[in-house]
């Protein structure tokens, strides 16, 4: 085991802020670690001395091959390199926006992004590797590549909690031309009670994958890559570009796919925008209010609001334009809809209704 390494290693147990030692084993060597999660700058402080401390070592037990100054590559980490990697040159090709407040820090064989320790000290990573050449199917690709980074990990269906791990594969194209796949899966250290959701996206750039992955706790109680609190990757995913592909209109066959009705919708509101192929679309929604008047009366408020326009697809934007605005928006609201009010009985039977125009 190298030190950079050991160092993935490291960043992956405090990752999962654990209370009590954990067993980590490489080439069936165990080491043990010893995490205390009520330091969260355990991490930025303990890195340096650990990097000049480990930055020649090889653990005991760990054998050489003849002639050789590196270990045999069955020890896990990371961000391990690839069988068919391109040169380490190919890091500069990424470009992005680090989320806010999380740090960047450069390795010769990948840039790993980490969150700010959270409340429940959580700490999310994001990692660039090196570009490699790519496959037949990218799918094939994702789930090779999953089994490499994460192979000194169990899978798991579980989360921490016993819930089931949300588990997913994704597959899409993206408004610079490029087709990717993400593959999410549960994972933990052998043993271990513990469980986190590890992903990794890879990206077709004509003969090279993009590659890139990351490790989180399961969507429901993440700080930084969940549904509830925070979620870093979609803007991260959304300034992702590469130095060396010219972008290419996706505008036409993004129309094709768009083409439809999207709705979205609350407990108190509902959305939907149906697209056309030929660039128009129309919207509506509605969103409701309710007011107790009396102590056996709630007055419900519902506003409509309905429009027609035109979009454009550019890159990763979409453009909205009403018909009735000369300005182009993100999203359409005009105004002369209705507003309905609605008095109900608490017990079921309606009162009275009123109709406004507003």
């Amino acid at each position: 085991m190298t030190a950079r390494q050991l160092r993935h290693g490291l960043y992956f147990i405090i990752c999962f802020g654990l209370a009590r030692p954990v067993l980590v084993f490489a080439q069936g060597v165990p080491l043990r670690l010893a995490v205390d999660r009520t330091r969260p700058t355990l991490v930025p402080r303990s890195l340096p001395a650990i990097e000049a401390m480990m930055s020649n070592a090889i653990l005991a037990g760990v054998p050489l091959a003849p002639g050789s100054s590196e270990p045999p590559s069955g020890a896990g980490s990371l961000a391990s390199p690839q069988a068919n990697v391109a040169s380490p040159a190919s890091l500069g090709e990424y470009v992005y926006a680090t989320p806010p407040r999380w740090t960047t820090t450069n390795y010769p064989d990948g840039i790993v992004l980490a969150s700010p320790a959270s409340a429940t000290n959580e700490m999310c990573l994001i990692t660039l590797s090196p570009m490699r050449l790519a496959g037949t199917s990218l799918q094939s690709d994702a789930n090779n590549i999953f089994r490499d980074v994460f192979k000194a990990y169990e899978l798991r269906d579980l989360t921490t909690r016993g819930t089931p791990m949300p588990q997913s594969v994704v597959r899409g194209l993206s408004g610079q031309g490029w087709d990717y796949v993400i593959v999410r899966r549960g994972i933990a250290p052998p043993g271990s009670p513990e469980s986190r959701l590890g992903f990794v996206f890879v990206a077709r750039l004509n003969n090279r994958l993009a590659v890139i992955s990351g490790v989180s706790r399961d969507p429901l109680v993440s700080t930084c890559m969940g549904e509830l609190v925070s979620n870093a990757w979609p803007r991260f995913f959304y300034s992702l570009s590469f130095r060396n592909w010219t972008p290419m209109d996706q505008g036409p066959a993004m129309r094709g796919k768009v083409a439809g009705a999207w709705s979205a919708a609350t407990g108190n509101s509902a959305d939907q925008f149906a697209f056309a192929a030929n660039g128009r679309y129309g919207s509506a929604a509605a969103a409701q209010q309710y007011n107790r008047i009396s102590s056996t009366e709630v007055l419900r408020t519902t506003q409509a609001f309905v429009g027609n326009g035109s979009y454009t697809l550019r890159g990763n934007t979409i453009t909205l334009t009403p018909d009735d605005r000369r300005s182009p928006r993100s999203r359409v609201h005009p105004g002369g809809g209705g507003k309905q009010r609605l008095r109900e009985n608490l017990g079921g039977s309606t009162l009275s209704t009123e109709d406004q125009r507003s």
